[in-house]
């Protein structure tokens, strides 16, 4: 290789691939192409092509199902996704809105009749879902399809390159645990505690790198919605650690542009060093495993195989586990859904809930914040608040009808 060559490749290796997104205010009405290397460029150009004249700082990214983009998410999406840009003040298109412009595109025949579509309209989600649930078709025959070239009408619409049912939804389930991440941190930096209190604030940042790393090596609980792990074979141990086992549509096989996280490695293990999305093995000692105050105390620990299970069966079946305060769903079969059998109940699913039997934003992060303030926190004290906040040791998928929004006390 020639010097100028080598002068080149350097000179390029720190900038980010150009790619291509589309862009849509909140209302979708206006929808544009971007190219950009990163989120903070992606911002810029959307806010003048949409005439935005806000701080780029108070501009919000966000997925179509709603998920919160940042930085780090951000480099893992796929050229031409689209994305909704938020200006502050703005709320980006409800549940119910989606559901209804799905339900649209589907032609449902009852929403061809005025009298029925305007009650459609005016009624709450909860019955929403309930006529669609009684329009559905239950018709199992592609159900156990797989790929894109079998059922492509359950892929329609979707800003997925998935080329599987099974990668899709653990995608999806991924999208939801980083959104629990997402809140958490909001709530943990905007608290006064955080502000006010420096060594409350180095044990919360220390908290939150335990988290990101532990949900990197947990895959983001992805396989909560997958039912290929439904299917797994029962013939090794159970209690055998693997978590950093993988399989082939896990989004942590997909590999990043070392170029990508310039900045997280040592210089001398840029050329070798290249992250994946979800796996903290990854990563060097001194990356992830380090805030502005200093390195993470806590050790990232592998799951056993008995518990990176799906919530449904091999089939792809769900069914509710009823109100937080409840032993199990008092609905009985009615509260069952098998995203995996149509468009239709794809849509449905995105109405059920990951919910918290003891609540995040009222009971888990205040717990947190409180825990802070202690001389020394006990690395137990934030493995269990790991688990009360990512896992099903706390969580339930529950029917919409089941998810009280009320407080869990």
């Amino acid at each position: 290789m020639s010097l100028i060559t080598e002068c080149f490749r350097r000179l390029t290796n720190g900038k980010s691939e150009v790619k291509g997104y589309k862009v849509t205010n909140v209302d979708r009405t206006r929808k544009f192409g971007i190219a950009c290397r990163n989120l903070q460029e992606l911002k810029r150009k959307a806010c003048v092509k949409l005439n935005v004249t806000s701080d780029i700082k108070e501009v919000s990214v966000y997925l179509l199902d709603g998920s919160l983009i940042d930085d780090e998410y951000f480099r893992t999406l796929e050229p031409q996704t689209t994305l909704i840009l938020q200006k502050p003040g703005e709320r980006v298109l409800s549940d119910a809105d989606l559901l209804y412009e799905t339900l649209i595109r589907v032609n449902i025949d009852f929403l061809t009749t005025g009298k029925r579509a305007s009650e459609f309209l005016t009624e709450k989600l909860k019955a929403k879902v309930a006529v669609l649930n009684k329009a559905l078709n239950k018709d199992d025959s592609k159900t156990s399809f797989s790929n894109r070239k079998e059922h492509p009408e359950w892929f329609q619409g979707l800003e997925t390159n998935a080329t599987t049912k099974e990668a899709y939804m653990h995608r999806r389930c991924q999208d939801r645990i980083r959104g629990y991440l997402y809140k958490a941190i909001e709530q943990i930096r905007a608290s006064e505690v955080f502000l006010e209190n420096p060594k409350a604030r180095r044990h919360l940042l220390q908290a939150i790198s335990f988290f990101k790393m532990q949900l990197k090596e947990d895959h983001y609980f992805g396989f909560y919605f997958d039912r290929s792990r439904a299917l797994r074979n029962s013939g090794s141990s159970e209690d055998e650690l693997d978590s950093s086992e993988c399989y082939e549509h896990c989004p942590c096989r997909i590999r990043q542009d070392e170029s990508s996280y310039v900045g997280l490695f040592d210089k001398e293990n840029e050329k070798s060093a290249r992250v994946d999305e979800t796996d903290a093995r990854k990563f060097s000692k001194s990356s992830e495993s380090k805030d502005e105050e200093g390195e993470c105390p806590y050790k990232v620990r592998p799951r056993r195989k008995k518990d990176q299970i799906a919530l449904c069966n091999g089939n792809g079946e769900f069914k509710c586990e009823g109100v937080w305060n409840t032993e199990k769903c008092l609905y009985g079969d009615r509260h069952r859904i098998n995203p995996y059998r149509s468009k239709e109940e794809l849509v449905l699913f995105s109405t059920w809930n990951l919910d918290h039997k003891i609540e995040r934003s009222r009971t888990l992060i205040p717990q947190l914040i409180e825990i802070s303030k202690q001389e020394k926190v006990k690395e137990k004290e934030i493995i269990d608040m790991y688990e009360k906040l990512f896992t099903i040791k706390n969580l339930r998928l529950v029917h919409i009808v089941c998810h009280d929004k009320g407080s869990h006390k």
